[in-house]
Order: C-alpha cells, then structure tokens, then sequence
C-alpha cells in the first residue's frame, strides 16, 4: 500500500481545517443530559464503572463511563480545564474517524478490484487501492492541539481519577476501531502492513516528552510482547521517536519478565536500522552514549566509531567527517586516536573537501601517533594537491617522498599512473612505458594495473618500445 502525496494533499488540508473547526465548536455542543444525570457523580457509581473495566464489559463501560462524564460535566460547566480535556477527547475521536474511514475506503476498493477480476473485468488502475495519507502526517498535524497540559486542580482525586480512566478507556475504543479497519485492509490487501503505524497515532499524541506510551490505550489484542514489539519498530522508524520506541520494548520486556537494557536497545537499533534508516541509526547510537557510563571511554569512543561507519556506508561524507573530528578532539588520550584522524580525512576526501584537508593535514603526518596511518595521510595530501592542480611543485616533492618511502605500498599505483599519463601528455612515451610496467609487475591487483594494461596496450599502437 503506497501513500501519493500529491493526490492527498488537497483533501488532506481540508480535513485538518475541518478538525480545527470541529474542535472549536465541539466544547458548546454538549448532548442533553440524559434522566438522571443531574445528580452528583458518587464513589458507588465509579466502582461500578472501574467493575465493568475488569470484566472486560466495553459496552457497560461505555453505558456507565458516559453517565459519569455528562454528570461531571454539568457540575463543572464553567471549568476551563474540564472543557480542554473534552476538547481533546472529541478531536481524538474525530482523529480516530478519519483514520478509520480512510481505512475503510482503502479496503472497499481493493474489494471492488477483486470483483473486477472475478468477472474478467480489467480494474482502471493497476494497482486500484485508495491513496492513503501517511500516519505519521496524522500524528504531525495534530500534536499541538494536544501538546498542552491539563490542570485539573479544582477536581476530586476520585473524580480525576475517574476522568483519567475514562479518557484512557475512550483511546482504546478509538485505537480499536482504527485497528478493526486496518486488519481488514490487511485482509483485502496483504502487501499494507501500516496498521500498527494508524493505531499508535492516538497514544503518541497523548504521551508526554518524556514519559512512557500507555499501553492500556492499545486496543487489548495488541497489548501482547509480540504486538509491542512492532510497535516499537514503528514508533522508531515511522514516527522517527527513539525515546518512546525503548520504552513500549522496555514494557515487553517486563511482561515477560526479561532484564531490559536501554544501552543494549539503542545500541541494537543503531545497528539494525544503519543501512536502511541511517539518520534514525545515528539518533539511537547518539541515545545510546546517554547510558555509557563516564568512566567507559572505550565503550563511548567504539558507539561514535559505529556512527562514523554508518555515515560512510550511506555516504554523507561531511557528517562522517564531523563524527570523526569529535571523536579525537572528545577523546585526545584514546587508543585510537590515529584512526579518527584518518577517518576525518578521508571522510573529507570522499566529499572532495580539498581545501579542509590541506588547512592542517601536514600536522596529523608529523604527528608520532599518526605514525600507522602516515603513509594513508601522506597519500590524502598529495591527491588533494594533484587535484588543486597548481600545486605542481608541492606535488612533485610528496610524490618522491611517498614513492621513496612506501615504493611497495599498492597505495603508490595511483600515483604511477598520474605519472604514466603525465608522461604521455609530454610525448614522453618511454616514461610512461616505463610508470605502466612498474604499475603491472608490483601491483597486479590493483585498479591502477588494470587501467595501467588497457593504456599500455593502446600506447603499443601508437608508438613501440625503445
């Protein structure tokens, strides 16, 4: 199931200004109170709600719940913090509606398409199911409406404590209904596997920065280690929300009694999601430096040296580069110092940052710790040189020391064959006879050999050996 951001975005921002607009008119259109309900809501009548939550009896639950909001909402009519906390229950309702129906809409058209088939009739489309906006576009055009607190300070502790459950038992209705139609269209079309994604919208909205999601809002079938666990996959790589991923895991864990680590997770994460996901890989490696503890530098410095080989596996060379200056300007006493330096620079070659090598390059070569990595350095600054081209002088002076000092390195191939080919733009052809060969009889696996055999072979042709 794939989602077309251009077909859904007119009704997409018709829809949220009807949710704006529903919202501010939601708080006056309370429904009459039914016969009854006038008087004061008492604990017999909460133990009776809270019963019927234990026995698992939704439709009583609802019968009761409701009673008790209405009789609550008569007595604190002129409650500003009463009415926000309606106000976000009715857009977290018209939330889980429109989620639902577009659901739903997805599913009666992917049955239409298979109606289509049974009478060999062709669908219009090929694939002939509904464009469906992201959940997360869901869950980030709505979370200011339910970014605020609520204070209810002027409520009983059984009142708020009714209300909370209340409110919480009316997300788990929502989150089912949203569920129901994302398994049908699970059903109808195997290939849509967002139905986690839908139904953990309501529960994000309403977990603070830095608290847990509550899992008793999940619809009851979904509250199982196993769901979890998708759960916190999607709310990692949908919602992009490492925190709150960890502790729906952390919740899994201990339903089954397993010991938790938070380490273990983002560092599990980072290494799980770095080629698919690799920002998101990046932001769990960084989460996981949070549980390292400070006199752990080895552990600290290796979760910075993962980081560094994502953003090389995925290419961004300038943040790879950045991971690497802050590993060795971090931790100027590590073992490993002399490999963070050479990351840096080579991360700052493979983006063609030329100029950044050649500020301080010559400081790393002199530097004794570099000393493993000397010849690597010493290769960075005459490519960067090579490439800056008015460096002739400079180049020719690194060249000789390079092949004075590392002649059997294979690293030196490439520099041969810059000479090769110097040589031949002087229709200097026993040179580059002479570059060619040392190129193929030292270093015959190289790259530069093979290149090195098709230019010898095309030189024969124009001009034979001396």
């Amino acid at each position: 199931m794939k989602t077309n951001k251009d077909t859904r975005t007119p009704h997409f921002k018709y829809y949220f200004s009807m949710l704006l607009a529903y919202v501010t008119i939601s708080i006056s259109l309370s429904g009459p109170v039914t016969a009854g309900s006038g008087t004061d809501a008492n604990l017999t009548d909460f133990a009776a709600f809270y019963k019927a939550l234990e026995d698992s009896n939704n439709s009583k639950a609802i019968s009761i719940g409701d009673s008790l909001f209405k009789q609550l909402e008569k007595q604190h009519r002129s409650d500003r913090a009463f009415d926000a906390l309606k106000s976000k229950l009715t857009t977290a309702g018209f939330l889980a509606n429109q989620m639902a129906s577009q659901l739903k809409k997805a599913t009666n058209k992917q049955m239409l398409t298979f109606a289509d088939e049974l009478f060999d009739k062709k669908p219009a489309n090929k694939s002939n199911t509904a464009s469906l906006a992201p959940a997360k576009s869901f869950y980030k055009e709505s979370v200011k409406l339910f970014s605020a607190p609520i204070k209810m300070n002027s409520f009983k502790d059984e009142e708020k404590d009714f209300l909370a459950q209340y409110y919480n038992f009316k997300l788990r209705t929502f989150t089912t209904v949203i569920a129901n139609a994302g398994q049908a269209l699970t059903i109808s079309e195997p290939a849509f596997k967002g139905t986690h994604d839908y139904v953990l919208v309501l529960p994000l909205l309403h977990v603070p920065k830095d608290s847990s999601v509550n899992i008793n809002t999940l619809p009851r079938w979904m509250q199982s280690p196993e769901q979890l666990d998708i759960f916190s996959d999607s709310c990692l790589l949908n919602f992009g929300l490492p925190f709150h991923a960890m502790m729906i895991a952390k919740s899994s864990a201990k339903m089954q009694n397993k010991p938790f680590s938070e380490l273990d997770f983002y560092r599990s994460a980072g290494n799980k999601f770095a080629k698919s996901h690799p920002h998101i890989a990046a932001d769990c490696l960084r989460k996981a430096l949070d549980y390292v503890p400070a006199e752990d530098v080895d552990s600290a410095a290796a979760l910075q040296f993962d980081s560094i080989q994502l953003w090389l596996a995925s290419e961004d060379f300038t943040l790879a580069a950045g991971q690497a200056r802050r590993i060795y300007e971090t931790f100027p006493n590590h073992k490993d110092f002399d490999k963070a330096i050479w990351l840096y620079y080579y991360a700052l070659s493979r983006s063609n940052n030329t100029d950044a090598i050649l500020v301080d390059i010559d400081t790393a070569i002199q530097n004794p710790r570099c000393q493993a990595y000397k010849a690597k350095l010493m290769y960075v600054k005459w490519w960067s040189l090579y490439r800056q081209k008015d460096k002739t002088v400079e180049v020719d002076a690194i060249e000789h020391q390079l092949l004075r000092e590392y002649g059997n390195d294979p690293l030196v191939a490439p520099i041969l064959l810059s000479r090769a080919t110097d040589s031949l733009a002087r229709q200097d052809y026993n040179g580059a006879y002479e570059s060619l060969n040392q190129i193929i009889e030292k270093f015959p696996l190289t790259q530069a050999a093979t290149q090195a055999k098709k230019m010898l072979g095309k030189l024969k042709t124009l001009k034979p050996v001396n």
